[in-house]
């Protein structure tokens, strides 16, 4: 099976060969990762802020990724009865939420962000407005030229390289997907085979390569002293196919000042029927396939936590003082108490993690009387106004594909 890491280690050399240097900052820019010191911030009538959004801008994707949590009805449904928000829309709703403390934005989907040609322009915008953005991407239109060439020659960009150089001048941070290092894996992962025919996509992996490495040579990932890298690997979902890889994904991207998030498959569109799927790789066992598969989850925590502490990416006092990560070895999320999801159907939710009627805040925010009215009735603002909260865990997976004990055996090994 081909892999892409001796082609990678060739062309993106380690910044840190013997452990973090003291101040390290673990965090990458714009992902809505909130300090202890603003997350309970109040606006001057006693509002807490809404600090970070996550967002959907576009519905298009040429990739069929089985566990995509986003493209998939019992999220949401895109049609002649549910229209999508406009750009403009999207964008009111933004000015509307910085007057409530908005600092940055995810970009989750619809789609494949990079494929709506409106999307540089929105990018220019936000950073007019001074709003970070942090963007989710499988990266195959940042590692072709043609492909950076057909969604943004109106902007005058006919290269990959002219693009993520324009990215890398915005207030802009990019979080690439990166499920293996093996190709065939990858390619399952995104769905590369399935009724593309002639498509460039089935390059996939090589686009999505060429685009780590641009992003790199661009400086994304340049070390800072004091500041969070503006480049993230994404190995999401973790599912018993790539969990026992990981933890090399994690440690190579982390000593190249790569952030690097994984978590396990989210309980929304097809990330519930995928997970399921997966277990087929424990079949035969006489365990409980889903018990195997959280054991794996807590070895990887284990030695993705151990190894942080080994490095001096975090200190022992800084995790006792945290607590443990639904992202391992990252900043813990407390998103859910600064923030919520807008998604394009204009509904509003949670997170981006679970889609029920319990996690649904506005079934389409243009019925309702402000975004201010949403922020402040719903569960999330009752965390913002809660000073004991800081680590969030997971409130999407928490008791439902994550067992309550969870995070406490994992303190437990370390």
């Amino acid at each position: 099976m081909k892999s892409s890491k001796p082609y990678l280690t060739q062309n993106i050399s380690a910044i840190f060969q013997n452990g973090f240097p003291s101040g390290y900052l673990n965090d990458v820019k714009y992902w809505g990762n909130i300090s202890r010191e603003e997350l309970h911030s109040l606006l001057p009538d006693g509002t807490a802020k809404l600090l970070t959004m996550d967002v959907d801008f576009g519905n298009n994707c040429s990739l069929r990724c089985p566990h995509c949590f986003r493209r998939d009805d019992r999220f949401d449904k895109i049609d002649s009865d549910h229209q999508a928000l406009s750009p403009e829309e999207i964008i009111g709703y933004i000015k509307e939420a910085k007057e409530l403390g908005l600092k940055e934005i995810k970009i989750l989907g619809r789609g494949e962000p990079f494929e709506n040609p409106d999307f540089l322009g929105f990018l220019r915008e936000m950073t007019s407005m001074d709003i970070g953005v942090g963007i989710f991407t499988k990266g195959h239109v940042l590692g072709s030229d043609a492909l950076a060439r057909k969604y943004n020659s109106q902007y005058g960009i006919n290269t990959n390289e002219e693009l993520i150089t324009e990215l890398y001048r915005l207030k802009v941070s990019i979080f690439l997907g990166f499920n293996s290092f093996n190709k065939e894996m990858q390619e399952a992962f995104v769905g590369v085979g399935v009724g593309f025919g002639s498509s460039p996509i089935k390059e996939y992996v090589k686009f999505r390569d060429g685009a780590l490495i641009a992003l790199v040579k661009a400086g994304f990932n340049k070390y800072i002293p004091g500041e969070a890298t503006r480049l993230a690997m994404i190995a999401a979902p973790i599912k018993p196919e790539n969990v026992e890889e990981v933890f090399d994904i994690f440690t190579w991207a982390r000593a190249r000042n790569i952030y690097m998030l994984s978590c396990p498959t989210v309980m929304s569109g097809k990330g519930s029927d995928e997970l399921e799927r997966g277990y087929e790789k424990y079949s035969g066992s006489t365990l409980d396939q889903s018990n195997l598969y959280i054991a794996d989850l807590e070895k990887l925590y284990v030695r993705i936590y151990k190894w942080s502490i080994d490095t001096n990416l975090i200190s022992a006092a800084k995790l006792k003082e945290d607590g443990i990560s639904m992202y391992p070895g990252c900043h813990v999320c407390n998103q859910t108490a600064a923030g919520f999801y807008l998604n394009l159907s204009g509904q509003i939710n949670l997170c981006a993690g679970r889609c029920d009627e319990s996690t649904i805040f506005s079934s389409d925010i243009r019925k309702e009387k402000s975004l201010k009215d949403v922020w402040m009735r719903c569960p999330n603002y009752k965390r913002a106004m809660n000073k004991n909260v800081f680590n969030c865990h997971c409130p999407a997976r928490d008791n439902i594909s994550i067992p309550a004990d969870f995070y406490k055996k994992i303190e437990a090994e370390i």
